[in-house]
Parts: C-alpha cells; sequence; structure tokens
C-alpha cells in the first residue's frame, strides 16, 4: 500500500528464466547484454567499462599462470551464499600445479 517499503533484489535481477535460460548455470558463452549488474540506460555505471576489462585481465592472467586450475569438486555440489545484494560461492575448493620459483 501507500507508504510502504520496497526492497529490490539485485541479485535476483539476473536470474529471470524468461531472459537467461538455466539461471543457475556459469554459462560464459551466454549472451550478457540483458544482464542487470551495471544499471541500465541513464543509470548505466560509469565505471562497467573499466570494470569488464579488468576482469578480462584477471582472468586472462590467472589462467596464463594457472593453466591446469580446475574445480576440486564437482559444480553441483558448489555451496551457494545468498545475500539481498550478492550471490556467490561460500567455498571455491580448486587444485592446480603451482608455479615453478622465478
Amino acid at each position: 500500500g501507500k507508504g510502504d517499503v520496497v526492497l529490490l533484489s539485485l541479485a535476483a535481477a539476473n536470474r529471470d528464466p524468461n531472459r537467461f535460460p538455466d539461471p543457475g548455470a556459469l554459462d560464459l558463452t551466454r549472451d550478457a547484454r540483458p544482464h542487470l549488474a551495471f544499471g541500465h540506460g541513464a543509470h548505466t555505471c560509469l565505471g562497467s567499462h573499466l570494470v569488464k576489462l579488468e576482469t578480462e585481465i584477471a582472468i586472462t592472467t590467472l589462467f596464463g599462470r594457472l593453466p591446469d586450475l580446475t574445480l576440486d569438486i564437482p559444480s553441483g555440489e558448489v555451496d551457494w551464499g545468498y545475500a539481498p545484494t550478492f550471490r556467490g560461492p561460500r567455498a571455491l575448493p580448486v587444485t592446480f600445479t603451482p608455479a615453478t620459483s622465478r
């Protein structure tokens, strides 16, 4: 009713199965254009391009240095945590071969 407080869950914004088939799956080939992580229209985050570039550099560097990095548990066993504004794994056990000392 009038005067009620409305809480918008940004963590749920990109989980609509009508817009994102199998929204709980990590799909790096998924079309990200309808994604709302950085807002939309006049309210788009000014730093979104910088964050995307930094993320690309970080992931490229990570897998460049640890090419055999793999998840140490079946993907279906990842324990996901939920909060009003964030969704992510509580832990992400991985295995890799350590780099030799330089």
